[in-house]
């Protein structure tokens, strides 16, 4: 009997299940509804090898299919996914250990899936299709602009597009020896693909270089895909593989997984059935890399012919010169040989050369160049550094030390070049610090025109790898003390091995960064270390006791994003500290051992989100100070600013405001960062108050949680403002503009993030000429975003609309009915966000080309929502050429 009831009890219980009195047959059947799913994916199956093999002709080699098709056949390929992972699921075992309940209602879910999943096969098979396939338009004549000089590299850019129309080819080497042109040959493909049309979805340019990681690779390829910051190879996988793309892969040093990347990888086996052209091509110093990779084809790229190195020299000196005078020509064409046809050293001598306008000046050129003994080896990059430093011994004696410091900060924005300049005493001569970026920015620009850096298209700093080479050379005493400045990150390693440490006692400068979670205990001095930066090693927690008095001359210290939670007080050893960044990190409180650095000039304390209010009197007797950067979770009193400003040494100061005395005492002192936050009385905000003279230094400024602020009062003037930040100002109703428009008030605003406000209309933003990113989150009561008075509509018409809008987040906006009552211009946008925004049913956008590729998030419910001006003429943010992550599918 006891066995007849522990066998009927679980049947018992499961007659009784909700699930199984639904639907008895969703429990009992499940393996019937998974024969039927199979049975009609494979009809569909069938359905698309039809379709393949008259896509199969040969007279359709060589094009593409069109919208409709692809579509299609990229739905196929999920509803396969899809059955797979269903099948899989259930081979598994359907029956979970314990409840009778649960068993039946994993079946039951499963048989659900099964059905639901064979009506969308269904309605794809039952789909008409009209074979439709398009001609690839042939490529538009190369810009005079991004022509190259010399026949032998023009015709290898002729060969390399040839590749890329090619449909048997997948993956192209690119390899020479540094300096001779390889980056250049991918730049210029690069400007090709973005003024030809060639058919393809994604152009993606990636800098690799030595000892690059593949997450930061990932990384990089995410951000250029307008994927967020979390994306994976997944997600990058999901977007390339229904696309047509190209990545220019530039400067890997060895072998590359492209599919831990989520690069589909590139077809180089005929297999006609592939509906997407993916293409790769790398840049490599060897050729055994290009064999590592399986390139199908490789080029090589060498140094010019004596002709066209000529024309290359003329091009970067003042070619007037050496055409009018046949001695000067002479001797240029002696200098030129010396580059034996390596287009960097071309390019560099000849810019060193361009103000030489003497015979005497050109013969002692060549005599400098000819004694160093030194020739271009084919592959012996060392040999082009005494070339090489002519030009940079030519440079001003300041700026060949802002050039040294800067190579060791490549990949960097220039507010960190700033930073590193400032505290190394390279850059001190300022009133202010508007100043300082404005000689930055001079400097800068020397370099670029010598020649020895460049900027990439999100404006960091970059050097050729030789160029980079080159400074870490001349830093080590033209190679003599290789230990003077080291430069290395420890990927991979918990903690820096002991060799390395020993060097550190013959440094000048230690830059290190990585995976490491311990910094070494030194059993040795180090007195020659005088700047020590260790940079984004977000393990590494803690500072141990007994490793500052090792370095008593230290007068630089970047720990800024690390993850270290305190600073040890043996600090107050480095009593010749200038320069303290701890920026990023975990620390809380600062240590009031820092009054001994009675040295210190720049404090710069940004974003340390535990930090609260700083210990009174600590700033105050810190006498040197010239930069204080608490923003935007520090802050000190009103009476410690009173001491600050009878010092008269500060230049900037960034901190968060938490009274309105504090607020008075700053409008009397250079601010460039102010986080105004819950100051509960304050009703009205001039801009004029929130900076000494006439608040032209302030850069970024958070308002947050006032509740009675009114009225924003935009007068003085014009700003240096790059971010603004407006959140939880809910009675914020009226934007005062006293003597500038908006686009003169904030001629530099590149930020604008605007969080729980009721503001009428935000139309003000429509013409600001650097704007880039708008956010737009939780307004309640906002119902166009952009209004223009009826009165103003001619006027606001005929002037550049978002010149310079590249992502537009609108987020939880519940009454908004209309972006705008004018029709929009977005000529730079490239992402946008609608999420939450259900009432909103038209985007009053301007048709676009189809060769500007949108990244959009949205619902996809609310996507489909959308209204059209012309259903018969596709939207202008169309599926078809535009990547759409589907936000509610994300987030789950």
């Amino acid at each position: 009997m006891d066995l007849v009831k522990l066998c009927l009890s679980p049947l018992c219980s499961c007659m009784q299940s909700p699930v199984v009195r639904q639907d008895m047959s969703y429990v009992f059947s499940t393996e019937e509804k998974l024969d039927d799913l199979e049975d009609a994916m494979k009809d569909l199956m069938a359905k698309k090898m039809d379709i393949q093999r008259k896509l199969d002709d040969p007279q359709n080699k060589g094009k593409l299919l069109d919208n409709q098709l692809q579509r299609w056949f990229h739905k196929v390929g999920e509803k396969d996914d899809n059955v797979k992972q269903l099948l899989d699921e259930h081979s598994k075992g359907t029956c979970v250990a314990g409840s009778c309940f649960l068993n039946c209602f994993s079946r039951y879910r499963i048989s659900s899936a099964a059905i639901k999943l064979k009506e969308e096969i269904n309605q794809l098979k039952a789909e008409q299709l009209v074979i439709s396939l398009v001609e690839i338009p042939p490529p538009k004549p190369v810009p005079a602009s991004h022509r190259i000089v010399g026949k032998g590299i023009a015709s290898k850019l002729d060969t390399i597009c040839s590749y890329l129309t090619d449909e048997t080819f997948g993956m192209l080497g690119v390899w020479g020896m540094g300096g001779v042109g390889k980056t250049t040959l991918l730049r210029k493909i690069q400007s090709l693909l973005d003024n030809a049309n060639m058919g393809f979805n994604h152009v993606l340019f990636i800098v690799a270089s030595q000892n690059i990681q593949l997450e930061k690779l990932m990384e990089e390829i995410a951000k250029k895909l307008q994927l967020p910051s979390s994306a994976g190879k997944e997600d990058i996988l999901n977007v390339l593989k229904i696309s047509n793309f190209v990545l220019l892969l530039d400067d890997i040093w060895e072998e590359i997984d492209l599919t831990s990347l989520g690069i589909p990888h590139p077809c180089g086996d005929h297999n006609s059935t592939k509906q997407y052209r993916y293409k790769v091509v790398f840049s490599t110093r060897s050729e055994d890399v290009c064999a590592r990779m399986g390139a199908s084809k490789r080029i090589r790229v060498e140094c010019l012919e004596p002709d066209e190195a000529w024309d290359l020299f003329k091009d970067n000196v003042n070619s007037d010169v050496i055409e009018l005078d046949e001695g000067i020509n002479k001797i240029a064409k002696q200098v030129m040989n010396e580059c034996s046809g390596l287009p960097l050293a071309l390019k560099v001598i000849g810019k060193a050369m361009s103000n030489k306008k003497t015979l005497p000046e050109w013969k002692f050129v060549l005599r400098s160049l000819a004694s160093s003994s030194t020739k271009v080896v084919q592959g012996m990059e060392e040999s082009l550094f005494p070339i090489l430093k002519f030009s940079y011994d030519n440079l001003p004696d300041n700026v060949k030390n802002c050039f040294l410091s800067a190579s060791m900060l490549q990949g960097r924005p220039k507010f960190k070049l700033l930073e590193c300049w400032m505290g190394l005493g390279l850059i001190d001569d300022f009133v202010y610090l508007q100043e300082a970026f404005d000689k930055v920015e001079y400097i800068l620009k020397i370099l670029e025109e010598s020649c020895f850096l460049y900027f990439s298209h999100d404006g960091y700093m970059c050097f050729h790898d030789v160029i980079y080479e080159m400074a870490i050379w001349i830093a080590s005493d033209c190679g003599m003390n290789r230990n003077k400045w080291i430069v290395k990150d420890y990927y991979g390693f918990t903690e820096i091995p002991t060799n390395d440490t020993e060097n550190w006692r013959f440094a000048n400068r230690v830059i290190t960064g990585g995976d490491m979670e311990l910094l070494p205990i030194l059993s040795h001095q180090c007195p020659d270390l005088l700047c020590l930066m260790i940079l984004e090693s977000f393990l590494l927690k803690n500072i141990p006791q007994g490793f500052f008095p090792q370095m008593p001359n230290l007068i630089y210290l970047d720990l800024s994003r690390t993850g270290i939670k305190e600073l040890p007080k043996d600090i107050k050893c480095l009593v010749n500290l200038q320069y303290l960044n701890i920026s990023f990190t975990n620390i809380s409180s600062l240590p009031k051992e820092l009054v001994y650095l009675n040295k210190l000039r720049y404090l710069l304390c940004r974003d340390l989100r535990r930090l609260s209010k700083v210990e009174d009197g600590l700033i105050s007797r810190l006498h040197k100070l010239q930069i204080i950067d608490l923003y935007p979770y520090g802050w000190v009193e009103s009476e410690e600013l009173k001491v600050l400003k009878k010092h008269k040494s500060i230049k900037a100061i960034g901190m968060r405001v938490v009274s309105q005395e504090v607020l008075q005492q700053l409008s009397c002192l250079p601010t460039t960062q102010l986080c105004i936050e819950n100051l509960e009385n304050l009703i009205s905000l001039p801009f004029d108050t929130l900076s000494c003279k006439n608040h032209g230094f302030l850069h970024a400024l958070q308002i947050k949680s006032c509740p009675q602020l009114e009225r924003l009062v935009m007068n003085g003037i014009e700003t240096h403002l790059n971010d603004l930040i407006i959140y939880d100002v809910k009675k914020l109703q009226n934007i005062i503009w006293t003597d500038l428009s908006p686009p003169e008030f904030f001629h530099m605003l590149k930020r604008l993030f605007i969080h729980r406000c009721n503001s009428a209309s935000f139309s003000w933003v429509l013409h600001l000429p650097c704007l880039s990113e708008l956010n737009i989150e939780d307004c309640a009561e906002i119902e166009t975003l952009f209004y223009v008075e009826e009165r103003e509509i001619q006027e606001v018409s005929e002037r550049p609309m978002f010149p310079a809008l590249q992502s537009l987040v609108l987020t939880n906006l519940p009454k908004l009915v209309s972006i705008s009552n004018v029709a929009l211009d977005f000529t730079q946008l490239s992402w946008l966000s609608v999420h939450e925004c259900l009432n909103l049913k038209k985007l009053p956008f301007k048709p676009r080309n189809n060769e500007k590729i949108f990244n959009i998030a949205c619902e996809k419910e609310w996507w489909e929502s959308l209204q059209w001006d012309d259903a018969t003429i596709p939207s202008p943010f169309s599926p078809d050429y535009s990547t759409i992550i589907w936000l509610d599918e994300y987030s789950e």
